[in-house]
């Protein structure tokens, strides 16, 4: 009796531990998302969370590769049903005319434009070629150009996913965003899909 009766206690415990976990879980997430949200707006873009995803802590200083540095990732996002995480990184590009911003362009060049040399040193060719994102893509997303690739993976995000497909999306003088599709080996057309399915979560007001 008096084993039952702790068994039950462990039972009822470990139960109340799951729920007040799981609301906790929550509305971690959901700060995330609504964080995430905010920084966005900032840069004059939309962001609306997918009901297929929960917010994961972005990888600290995640780079996929050491022949290249991926600019800093803002917020990432798993999918609940499918082996699929997504990862943004949102840039301004909005002039201020500022000494250092003309010498930035100087330097880098227009931000506005897509920058092909990178994409060469990005680009996993081995698994796909590079493709400019058609008009109605563009326009669901209210961007002026984009483009995308496989990343050349040698780091697993999150030490689970070992391919990627990146997008760039680039809205005039006023920001770029990098949408990165993550998952494994054999899920291309899952991944294709997923992309499909989420277009336009992240778009430009």
């Amino acid at each position: 009796m008096i084993c039952t009766t702790t068994t039950k206690g462990i039972s009822l415990g470990l139960m109340v531990f799951i729920l007040l976990f799981n609301i906790f879980s929550l509305h971690r997430q959901g700060n995330l998302d609504e964080k995430f949200k905010k920084f966005a707006d900032r840069l004059d873009m939309e962001y609306q969370v997918s009901k297929d995803y929960v917010a994961i802590k972005v990888p600290y200083r995640y780079n996929p590769n050491i022949n290249f540095l991926q600019s800093r990732l803002d917020h990432s996002i798993k999918s609940k049903k499918r082996a699929v995480a997504v990862a943004f990184s949102l840039i301004s590009t909005k002039p201020d005319d500022t000494p250092r911003d003309r010498r930035v362009r100087e330097v880098f060049g227009n931000p506005d434009r897509i920058n092909l040399g990178a994409v060469v040193v990005e680009i996993d060719t081995t698994l796909s070629k590079m493709k400019y994102l058609d008009t109605l893509q563009l326009k669901k997303v209210n961007a002026n150009r984009g483009v995308i690739y496989n990343l050349n993976v040698e780091n697993k995000y999150c030490g689970v996913y070992s391919l990627c497909k990146k997008i760039k999306l680039h809205k005039d003088h006023v920001a770029r965003a990098e949408i990165l599709f993550f998952y494994n080996k054999g899920d291309d057309a899952l991944v294709d899909e997923e992309i499909n399915k989420t277009w336009g979560m992240l778009k430009f007001k």
